[in-house]
């Protein structure tokens, strides 16, 4: 019979505690039973040290590099698509969620299906060297080492993979370009259009101002089921992440995530998302238009202001290079806007903007 197999993908630097962020919580909430869904959590790349950093400066250092560089994010996609290859049986649903750099893993994974599709089970050594390759792929972007790479690539899945596998629902949270704090952003093959995704469903920051933190759009295409929807608030207002009590703002794309996964199948334990929705009596916060936004970044953050970074003018149509100056994130015309947005008391929603309601149900 077959089953969803879901992978769960979380940010940088957050992980199982106190402070949740929707992916630790969308995992909750979901059934788990062998034979009906398969659930995967992974907590993402910056909170646990790498082995062979025993001693608590190598571990520090471990976390910073995966915070500020996207150190390890490649063994986290080498997790997940293990998970994947060793569970996957033919006609299986994948269901794939992340947060902040835990997003760019999720599209990583169903990219690399759309390349490679899935080897067989028990492949495990040859899961890392498919990753080095898609690495290899990203970093080259075109000329000759992009064919280099690709036709390597399309040799690897006549070869090795020897099943189809694709992604059904796709649902992301705040995507964001840049794979370390510091490090550069890499253009993901596939990332941003990628045939083989059934369903895509992305909740975007509209108060987001950090220049490091610049949103990664997928490709209109009036052909595919894909929407892109704007929520108050700034990263982690989105995603998650913040103490409980302050997190009421983020049940919003929570919830909204939730809703359209299960819609496309996705097996929910209702009486678990109303706990975590703060709809039962819980220690959870509900959704609510006066819950705080953390609309402060902080000093380390706003010193990075002055930084020119490169952006999307959607008015000129063309990458440009500026410093951010806590700019608001640039907005498509027209873009679509949860509801919620026109409640908030003194909340300057952007010119433009179609609510959520009226272009989707």
């Amino acid at each position: 019979m077959p089953r969803n197999i879901v992978l769960c993908c979380d940010g940088t630097s957050n992980q199982f505690s106190k402070d949740r962020t929707s992916v630790i919580k969308l995992f909750h909430a979901l059934v788990k039973k062998e034979g009906e869904q398969l659930v995967y959590y992974h907590p993402g790349i910056g909170t646990r040290a790498p082995s062979g950093l025993g001693t608590k400066v190598g571990s520090k250092l471990g976390r910073i590099a995966g915070l500020a560089f996207g150190y390890r994010l490649q063994d986290d996609i080498v997790d997940a698509y293990r998970f994947l290859m060793n569970n996957y049986e033919e006609g299986d649903r994948v269901y794939v969620f992340g947060f902040s750099r835990g997003a760019y893993t999720a599209r990583v994974i169903s990219a690399m299906l759309h390349l490679y599709g899935l080897a067989m089970r028990g492949n495990d050594p040859l899961v890392p060297y498919a990753v080095e390759m898609f690495w290899a792929l990203a970093i080259a972007k075109e000329g000759a080492p992009y064919e280099a790479c690709a036709e390597l690539a399309r040799d690897f899945k006549k070869t090795i993979s020897s099943r189809e596998c694709k992604t059904h629902f796709l649902g992301v949270w705040d995507t964001v370009n840049s794979v370390g704090w510091i490090g550069s952003p890499l253009t993901i093959p596939f990332g941003r259009y990628n045939p083989d995704v059934e369903i895509v469903r992305h909740a975007k920051a509209l108060d987001e101002r950090r220049g490091f933190f610049r949103v990664n759009w997928f490709k209109e295409d009036a052909t595919r089921d894909i929407l892109e929807v704007w929520f108050p608030g700034t990263h982690c207002d989105v995603g998650g992440g913040w103490p409980e009590p302050e997190s009421g703002i983020s049940k919003y794309p929570l919830a909204w995530m939730a809703k359209e996964a299960a819609k496309a199948g996705l097996l929910v334990d209702q009486p678990r998302m109303d706990e975590v929705l703060g709809l039962s009596p819980a220690p959870y916060a509900a959704a609510a238009p006066t819950a705080p936004l953390h609309l402060w970044m902080g000093l380390s953050w706003a010193l990075t202001e002055i930084v020119p970074k490169k952006h999307w003018n959607f008015e000129k149509r063309s990458w440009e290079w500026r410093a951010n100056l806590f700019r608001r994130r640039s907005l498509p015309p027209a873009p679509v806007v949860h509801d919620v947005a026109w409640d908030i008391p003194g909340y300057v929603v952007p010119k433009g903007a179609v609510k959520l309601s009226v272009v989707h149900m």
